[in-house]
């Protein structure tokens, strides 16, 4: 056995992880960009909602009405706390998928280099092979026409 498929196979495994780091580190950014959108939209909510309530507080209103404002405004508080969270744990997340795309592009160059010094050896030592194969035919002339010539 030559050793080439096994040099190919392990090849291709690490380049089937590789691919499938790369597709979680994807994942990860979108599921944080995601994450980023709501936030956004939480900060613009809460905007929104502290000018409504400030308009409200300029004219006459019922301490029902303000209440349910403040009220609305501290659960998007709450939720923005939260959100806060996730994003530190989704960041996190792509920064250890990137060190999992890295140590598996790592892996696959490494097999690569030894795939390849394992074609080169044995390049090497069909060359080896076949120059002796040629001296000892050179040999063998050599010895037949010496007989020749005698």
């Amino acid at each position: 056995m030559n050793g080439t498929p096994v040099w190919e196979v392990l090849a291709s495994k690490a380049q089937r992880q590789v691919r499938q780091a790369q597709q979680q580190l994807a994942d990860a950014q979108l599921r944080r960009e995601q994450a980023v959108d709501r936030d956004q939209r939480l900060d613009q909510l809460l905007i929104e909602y502290s000018e409504q309530l400030n308009m409200l507080q300029r004219r006459a209103h019922s301490t029902v009405e303000a209440g349910n404002y403040r009220n609305f405004i501290v659960q998007l508080h709450i939720i923005k706390g939260r959100s806060s969270e996730e994003f530190k744990a989704l960041d996190q997340a792509c920064q250890d998928a990137r060190k999992e795309v890295l140590v598996a592009d790592q892996e696959r160059l490494k097999i690569e280099r030894l795939g390849q010094r394992a074609r080169n050896q044995r390049q090497q030592a069909r060359e080896h092979r076949e120059t002796r194969e040629a001296e000892a035919q050179s040999m063998i002339q050599f010895n037949l026409r010496s007989k020749l010539h005698r």
